[in-house]
């Protein structure tokens, strides 16, 4: 399968769009300068919520969080002969070693871990663990006893290792030197960390945008870029890479602009005539299939097209968007068994092209399907958009005739307890307009007057009092 990887450098922001057969399937934006899943710090414990979570200063605005109640994670929890358990060894004021496992959002801090992990191309190196772990895409047994007997052989006491599905079909001597070269790193950092002075990043992950093209690229696929500073540092991890010099702005010329501010649109149309409304909240993800315009004759057969068409897209929308966490598709209701089966399976084969890890639940009695996609980094919509100005970010207003009732009982209230006998009220014209119908405009010996403005927010606005 051909894929192309263009990359669009801009101001404060890195852009890339993977394109399979000329097909959009991946968008990336990341903010240059910022930290990576994967970055390790040398941090400083700066509060403990007991039986919660620790407060860890990275350097940034916002402190990290480090969840305190899995005793499995490094240099947490000792040993206290006394009480005959394990107890929280951690104290406010220490220098601690940690990584981010998931980024940071506007209103919150990014999440760390002290059981620190090296990822290469074919394996993952656990610093703090002694397990080893086989992607689940490696369904051979013959091939996973292998590699689980690899390790024993081949692996530290000290170290865990969980090979990714690149490891495969690749020669077990560059598995074998990637081991070595990750565990050299791991000796230099532990080294390093002695005598770094916190708050200090010690490791810089690979950016999303590396890491795409050392996991997904092969050789014969290509990578495009409009900045130097990506070709000259891309060049070194990848061969075919090319610097692009027209006037038309790169993802005008690769059709990727257009594709990227349709996944800003809540309402998708699928080609049945059917649509997928897309909802985020802060705990989850909620999309609405609907038959739309699809209508035949054939109602369960229609319902169950629909249904698998919008899977197929509801898979693209999830990886182009980032869309990750708890996801729940709410499907047209069916009444067949055998079409919900064939459905949930169909999700499961869809998922298998995306590249962070997803669980698919069976489809409930109330038609709803679940799907958990590992989070960590932060989906396309929280990368580029705030809260709105007008709305707060609950994506509605309060309608003008309300505005125009509580203005009128803020002016009845000043008419009745203040000296005030007149009132000037600037707000919005359609709010104005509520106003006048309404009819309060004079109150025996009160007096209102109007102000159109044009304010930010359709529901501000204000009352001057005067005594005439």
């Amino acid at each position: 399968m051909n894929k192309t990887l263009v990359i669009d450098a801009l101001f404060n922001y890195e852009r890339a769009g993977l394109l399979e057969n000329n097909e959009l399937k991946e968008v990336i934006i990341e903010e240059k300068d910022s930290f990576q899943v994967g970055d390790i710090f040398v941090g400083k414990v700066k509060k403990i919520l007991p039986n919660k979570f620790a407060f860890i200063d990275l350097g940034y605005n916002k402190n990290a969080f480090l969840g305190i109640t899995d005793k499995k994670q490094r240099g947490l929890y000792i040993f206290n002969e006394r009480s005959n358990k394990y107890v929280l060894g951690l104290k406010e004021g220490q220098d601690i070693l940690v990584q981010i496992d998931k980024q940071g959002t506007e209103i919150k801090g990014a999440s760390v871990t002290t059981n620190l992990t090296l990822t290469g191309k074919y394996v993952v190196l656990l610093l703090n663990e002694k397990n080893i772990a086989i992607s689940k895409k490696i369904d051979d047994k013959e091939k996973r006893e292998f590699l689980k007997q690899f390790a024993i052989e081949n692996l530290p006491k000290d170290y865990g290792i969980i090979f990714r599905t690149n490891c495969y079909n690749t020669d077990t001597k560059i598995i074998k030197d990637e081991i070595l070269y990750l565990i050299k790193k791991a000796k230099d950092l532990m080294d390093k960390a002695n005598y770094i002075k916190p708050p200090t990043r010690l490791f810089f992950a690979k950016t999303e945008i590396e890491k795409i093209i050392i996991d997904i690229l092969d050789k014969d696929d290509k990578v495009i870029t409009n900045s130097k500073d990506s070709y000259n540092s891309l060049k070194q991890i990848f061969e075919n890479i090319d610097m692009y010099n027209d006037k038309l702005p790169i993802f005008e010329a690769y059709g990727i602009e257009s594709k990227i501010e349709k996944a800003f649109n809540n309402k998708v149309w699928l080609k049945s005539g059917g649509f997928l409304v897309i909802d985020f909240a802060e705990a989850m993800t909620i999309i609405d299939v609907n038959t739309g315009k699809n209508i035949t004759k054939s109602f369960d057969d229609m319902i169950f097209k629909t249904n698998k068409e919008a899977l197929e897209q509801i898979s693209k929308e999830i990886r182009i968007r980032n869309i990750s966490g708890i996801i729940l598709i709410d499907l047209i209701d069916m009444k067949n068994e055998e079409h919900k089966k064939q459905l949930e399976l169909y999700m499961r084969q869809l998922a298998k092209s995306d590249r962070m890890p997803i669980n698919i639940y069976p489809i409930n009695e109330l038609g709803i399907m679940q799907v958990t996609r590992k989070k960590s980094l932060k989906p396309l919509y929280d990368i580029v958009s705030k809260v709105c100005p007008m709305c707060n970010g609950t994506g509605k207003v309060k309608n003008e005739v309300y505005i125009a009732n509580i203005i009128k009982n803020q002016i009845l209230s000043i008419f009745s307890n203040t000296i005030y006998n007149k009132v000037v009220v600037s707000a919005n014209n359609n709010v104005i307009q509520c106003l006048k119908n309404i009819d309060i405009n004079n109150i025996e010996d009160k007096k209102i007057e109007f102000n159109i403005i044009y304010p930010i927010r359709f529901d501000y606005f204000n009352i001057e009092k005067f005594v005439d």
